[in-house]
């Protein structure tokens, strides 16, 4: 059967469903098919669709490195002409060729409505489909953070909206890609750690005081734009040294208050079940409301320790990166909880079980970059070759048990 393209047909019907199609074993096959529908238009409003894997040696979408040797962003949330989304941490074309972006994903995405295109410049966007009215609300809050002055505001981590394009009943969000989940890194130090931390605080914090909740935050809904070939683990990602930015997408089941000097965050609920997996917080999803901001609180703290604990079943599966004898990760979790460094605290009480004794985001932002102010030197900072096995010299744990 040919299918009539837009502008000259609408949507047939069996695909109307767009952003359920992958959840169908019955329609799992026709998730392309809403996308060579609209490809033509995209395409001339400069956005060149990326097709998943129909081989195992290359894509059907042939790699594109006009885009290789621009420089990163000077400011990632608002990217320039002739400026890169991604910093590719000293990766060479060769090494980008065969284990770059197009080459570690597959171009595929985790949802029916998104996928990946190179736009004028040769470089790699997210874009995602939201119905003008079943997802008006997305459309409208997406719009909404990236408004001119919300947008210069330097504590805005939410992904920057480079294009809307809309048509009758669908717009395109065109957005850069950033390829790593929060959770898929190893911090070089420990204050990577806090930098990480304080980041997703500082733009949690940023949304709550202009009335936005998020309700979904996971790993895969906090990413970094960097990138690292496939298959090369024996790197460490230094967030600070390298400024490397985190930023929130996916806002499919956010909601918007009116936020001002009189409003109160206690005073948002909601209701129903929202969240992914093990990061929704305990008082979501029983017969009653329930304030949405302690749960953003939760589910980030949680996603924070689910980071720890990834990196600490790598190091202890694979060994520490460059074989350092200590990574920034059993350092910090070489002290006990109530004294050191406070990380863990501050996660620990971001995820009480009682919602009403977890610190707002602004809260814990100012606990967060307190800590980090009153690190030593020698702590907060790696040195030439990694930590030493003898930091601590007080007779407390050697962080090498601590894998």
């Amino acid at each position: 059967m040919t299918l009539d393209l837009y502008p000259h047909s609408p949507l047939p019907a069996y695909l109307e469903p767009w952003e359920l199609l992958d959840a169908d074993p019955r329609t799992a096959h026709l998730v392309d098919t809403p996308w060579r529908y609209f490809e033509r238009y995209l395409a001339t409003r400069g956005y060149y669709l990326c097709w998943r894997y129909y081989s195992r040696t290359e894509p059907e979408t042939a790699f594109r490195g006009g885009a290789f040797h621009y420089p990163i962003a000077s400011n990632p949330f608002r990217p320039r002409l002739g400026e890169a989304f991604v910093n590719l941490c000293d990766m060479d074309e060769s090494a980008h060729r065969r284990g770059g972006i197009h080459q570690t994903t597959g171009w595929m995405t985790q949802a029916a409505t998104l996928k990946m295109a190179y736009d004028a410049q040769d470089r790699v966007c997210a874009l995602k489909a939201l119905h003008n009215t079943r997802s008006r609300t997305e459309i409208d809050i997406m719009t909404f953070l990236n408004s001119p002055k919300l947008r210069h505001d330097p504590a805005n981590h939410t992904i920057p909206m480079l294009d809307q394009l809309a048509t009758k009943e669908w717009t395109f969000i065109a957005m850069p890609y950033w390829p790593r989940s929060v959770q898929a890194c190893i911090p070089w130090e420990v204050d990577d750690y806090f930098e990480r931390l304080e980041q997703a605080l500082e733009g949690l914090a940023f949304m709550h005081r202009h009335g936005v909740v998020h309700r979904d935050i996971s790993p895969t809904n906090m990413l970094l734009n960097f990138h690292t070939p496939s298959g090369i683990r024996d790197v460490y990602t230094p967030l600070t040294r390298r400024n490397i930015k985190l930023s929130f997408i996916d806002f499919g089941c956010a909601a918007r208050f009116p936020a001002g000097p009189g409003s109160n965050h206690l005073d948002w609920t909601g209701s129903g079940y929202c969240g992914t997996g093990e990061h929704i917080a305990p008082e979501v999803g029983k017969d009653r409301r329930y304030r949405l901001t302690p749960v953003d609180v939760y589910a980030l703290g949680s996603v924070f320790i689910r980071a720890l604990s990834w990196e600490q079943l790598q190091c202890a599966t694979f060994g520490n990166p460059s074989s350092l004898p200590v990574a920034a990760h059993q350092l910090l979790t070489a002290v006990p909880k109530s004294q050191g460094f406070g990380y863990l605290a501050l996660l620990d009480q971001m995820t009480h079980l009682d919602p009403m004794r977890r610190p707002t985001a602004q809260t814990a932002l100012e606990m967060c970059r307190e800590m980090r102010e009153a690190l030593d030197e020698d702590v907060r900072w790696a040195p030439v070759g990694g930590y030493r096995c003898n930091i601590f010299d007080d007779g407390r744990s050697d962080p090498r048990d601590r894998r």
